[in-house]
């Protein structure tokens, strides 16, 4: 064929692609293998479980550090809840009264002045709060559901982590399908550029052609080393979100089978997320956490009632006194000015705070599974597209053919150049689609706060 012809045979290359390209993408598009990325840690065989997304999310929530400061709220709340069950301290007293000072009294018929500590009276006593008003047990209540609710921020904590090394992970995947690409690109490039190196020594094509065949490899090149550094740093923020020292420690190579092409009901969705996302039901919680430190706040108002009992022993017998005596006391304090009325109007505006949260994260919760359910739909219909609809075996295809085309001298190096784009930029595309939907289907759990 002669070089004049080229043009026409590019079109029918690029032409045919799409109505002789099977419809099943997988059976043309060869499986890409992951190739120049970091090796597996020593002692991990290649029968070792494999690294899947489920097994980094195992890993994260028993190293990482963040879980680890979400668990701690829990202890935290325990903690006061064993302080609300705390009864109050005993108060313990000792008096020491009637110290003579100056002349005392006589002592009976023996006219003798006592001395200064010769009369004097010893009180010793312990009172006790007595809770007449159940405030003891208010705060018990208000503490157990405060227990409640932190675990449901603690939950939703726990959400928010394995939502970030989902994502993560899938960065990971997704940067070693691309390096995967680049490493698959750059080695069939190769081919091409021995090829030109031949042609340019046997004269049968310009030094200048070879030249600019020997430019365009560099460039193939540098996509694989940006890839590696891309991967690199991909693994590297995975690691610290699994809690492990450097990406080196990563398990082997992140293996994400396909995820399955499902069709959401929104509104189902919407109405699962409701009833099951712990931020929601932590918020729903609250008010009624609220609600019982209202109550709580408002026994504080009644005064402390306090009992005592009292041992008196009295050295002034020669006054009629007595030697030995009981004596009961009652004590409590007048709700005069404090009746606690900031702390009962603190937790009234808390209240109507919680009740401002929860209908402001009702709306949160179904703009969130809305926008992840439609993200899935779109990627969904893309990959349909991709995979279905020809684009990826057609794209190989019509770059097998300019390849062949060019080894035969059939095709220019533009020509070439411009199939190799077209296969580059579609299995680009589709690659970066692949990662929108498992993406999608991540912020779908997420926003469901459950896998739906």
């Amino acid at each position: 064929m002669r070089r004049t012809d080229t043009a026409v045979v590019l079109a029918l290359v690029f032409g045919a692609a799409s109505w002789l390209a099977p419809t099943n993408a997988a059976a043309q598009v060869p499986a890409l293998v992951p190739a120049q990325v970091p090796a597996q840690p020593a002692g991990q065989g290649a029968a070792q479980e494999a690294f899947t997304m489920d097994r980094a999310l195992a890993i994260a929530m028993q190293r990482s550090r963040d879980v680890v400061a979400a668990k701690l709220e829990i202890e935290a709340a325990e903690v006061d809840r064993i302080a609300a069950g705390l009864y109050w301290n005993p108060n313990f007293y000792y008096n020491v009264g009637n110290v003579v000072v100056g002349a005392g009294n006589p002592q009976g018929d023996q006219r003798v002045d006592p001395g200064p500590f010769s009369q004097l009276i010893q009180t010793v006593g312990v009172s006790e709060v007595i809770d007449v008003w159940a405030k003891r047990s208010a705060r018990i209540k208000a503490a157990d559901l405060g227990v409640e609710q932190r675990r449901l921020r603690v939950e939703d904590a726990m959400r928010e982590i394995a939502y970030a090394v989902r994502s993560a992970f899938s960065d990971v995947v997704r940067e070693q399908l691309e390096l995967d690409l680049s490493t698959t690109m750059k080695s069939r490039y190769d081919d091409t550029v021995k090829l030109s190196r031949a042609r340019v020594s046997a004269g049968d094509s310009s030094k200048f052609e070879g030249q600019k065949i020997e430019l365009e490899g560099m460039k193939y090149g540098n996509l694989v080393i940006d890839a590696q550094m891309q991967l690199d740093l991909s693994r590297q923020g995975l690691a610290q979100l699994m809690g492990l020292p450097a990406a080196k420690d990563l398990p082997g190579l992140a293996v994400a089978p396909p995820a399955p092409r499902t069709t959401l009901a929104i509104e189902p969705l919407v109405a699962r997320a409701l009833q099951e996302r712990p931020d929601l039901r932590a918020a729903r919680k609250g008010k009624v956490f609220a609600d019982a430190m209202l109550e709580a706040a408002e026994r504080e108002a009644y005064p402390d009632i306090a009992l005592g009992v009292a041992f008196t022993h009295s050295g002034f017998t020669v006054s009629g006194d007595n030697a030995n005596a009981l004596g009961l006391s009652v004590a409590l304090p007048l709700p005069v000015f404090d009746r606690n009325q900031a702390g009962v109007a603190r937790s009234r505006l808390e209240g109507k705070r919680v009740l401002n949260d929860v209908a402001r994260l009702e709306l949160i919760v179904r703009h969130d599974v809305t926008s992840a359910a439609r993200r899935e739909e779109r990627a969904h219909a893309l990959l349909d597209v991709y995979e279905t609809g020809g684009l990826l075996s057609g794209a190989e295809w019509s770059l097998e053919t300019a390849e062949k085309s060019f080894r035969a001298g059939a095709v220019s190096l533009l020509e070439l150049l411009e199939a190799q784009r077209t296969y580059i930029e579609t299995r680009g595309q589709y690659l970066r689609v692949q990662d929108e939907y498992r993406k999608a289907k991540i912020d779908v759990v997420h926003a469901v706060g459950r896998e739906p």
